[in-house]
């Protein structure tokens, strides 16, 4: 079984090993360690999104979990990757829901299945988890219909039992999924409108539950408008400072509405589409937006003006692994520096260690994980996102030897 890999150590002959030929190991990255954040639990492992998944990825000692969240019917906050509960549960064999069954455009994309928010919890209680790459990964998909779905609460639960029982602090590195969905777009089937800020739920029940610590969580959105106004609104109103992280979708616009929304910041490409006075939806921002091409895409919060406009509210950055990379290379694109020198903290997803998720090194070859890992670690970077902590957390361990005189 893969877990097992997750308690060995790396060979001591890999130490002697030069991964690329960079000049020199970044000082800041050896006295301040990165972060290794559980992408969706150890999703390599187990069913991703499950309290299973997250307990083994903080056993392998990463440093932060990440839930993403959507909400029931009855708006609890729930972990899923998606609203769209077919790939990975079991809905879909369930007679009693087989007339949930539905088409949605979620952020402007037409999926037909079977969607959270027709479900309340009790409901979602009825469900199992299952492994949504069954033939990638079967390890995952022995454990099918297992594990429960799990809320923001049992999330929190779980975080504090591990604390307790072993004395050490994990973070939660929270996403609310599709906010502009759920606030302005989306309806349950029987046509009322959702209606609900996820995001401002989302810090409201972080402080009932009384982790707060600001060391402990980063929330991320693909979007702005909920990060701006968790910054200027919610937070402020509830006493909190947490971190927040602009996640970076496509820069190169291959994934642009009609056929896909991965390039834009959905909650701009919205309000462009509605005629909205940007000035009147972003009242934060400063003019940047407002003169922002249609559709803006997520290139232009990379160049000099719009990593201001992100520092403005945001911690850090979270870019899409493909988008950090010269070509054929890994060595990072000028931005990442850029961001860093701007006081933003650079967290890219996501880091998986089968063969066709492997970064080419040319037409026909790829760089292993472990050579990958080696050369962001020596580039500075400042956490990554990976579905195998385990291997991540060994290349870590791997890197901080190296720094050593």
């Amino acid at each position: 079984m893969l877990i097992q890999k997750g308690f060995s150590l790396l060979p001591l002959s890999l130490l002697a090993l030069n991964f690329l030929p960079f000049a020199a190991i970044a000082a800041d990255a050896c006295l301040n360690p990165p972060l290794v954040i559980a992408h969706r639990g150890a999703s390599g492992h187990l069913p991703e999104h499950t309290l299973e998944a997250y307990q083994l990825a903080m056993r392998m000692g990463a440093d932060f979990i990440e839930p993403d969240l959507v909400p029931t019917k009855d708006a609890v906050l729930i972990s899923r990757h998606e609203n769209d509960l077919t790939h990975t549960t079991n809905v879909a064999v369930l007679p009693q829901f087989a007339d949930r069954k539905t088409t949605k455009r979620i952020d402007g994309i037409p999926i037909t299945g079977w969607f959270s928010e027709d479900f309340t919890l009790a409901e979602i209680k009825q469900l199992k988890a299952r492994e949504p790459l069954p033939a990638l990964r079967p390890q995952g998909a022995e454990h099918n219909d297992q594990y429960s779905i799990a809320t923001l609460a049992e999330i929190v639960s779980l975080v504090k039992q591990f604390e307790a029982d072993t004395g050490r602090k994990v973070g939660l590195y929270i996403e609310t999924k599709h906010p502009t969905y759920f606030r302005y777009e989306g309806q349950t089937l029987d046509g009322k409108a959702i209606a609900l800020d996820t995001s401002k739920k989302l810090v409201q029940e972080l402080k009932l539950v009384n982790f707060t610590d600001p060391a402990r969580v980063f929330i991320q959105s693909f979007e702005v408008q909920n990060l701006l106004e968790l910054k200027q609104q919610w937070m402020p109103k509830l006493n909190l400072k947490f971190p927040l992280i602009q996640l970076i979708g496509d820069t190169d616009k291959a994934y642009l509405p009609p056929k896909d929304s991965f390039s834009v910041p959905y909650d701009v490409f919205y309000h462009q589409q509605q005629g909205a006075d940007l000035k009147a939806v972003y009242p934060q921002d400063t003019g940047f937006l407002s003169a922002a091409a249609k559709p803006l895409d997520y290139s232009a919060l990379l160049n000099e003006k719009g990593l201001g406009f992100v520092h403005s509210y945001a911690a850090g950055i979270g870019p899409w692994r493909s988008s950090i990379y010269q070509k054929h290379s890994l060595t990072l694109k000028p931005f990442v520096k850029a961001a860093q020198q701007q006081g933003l903290k650079v967290h890219p997803y996501t880091f998986r260690a089968e063969a066709n998720y492997l970064m080419a090194k040319d037409a026909k070859t790829t760089f292993s994980f472990d050579e990958e890992m080696q050369a962001l670690f020596k580039q500075g970077i400042d956490g990554v996102f990976s579905d195998y902590p385990d291997l991540a957390l060994k290349n870590r361990a791997l890197f901080q030897q190296s720094c050593k005189p």
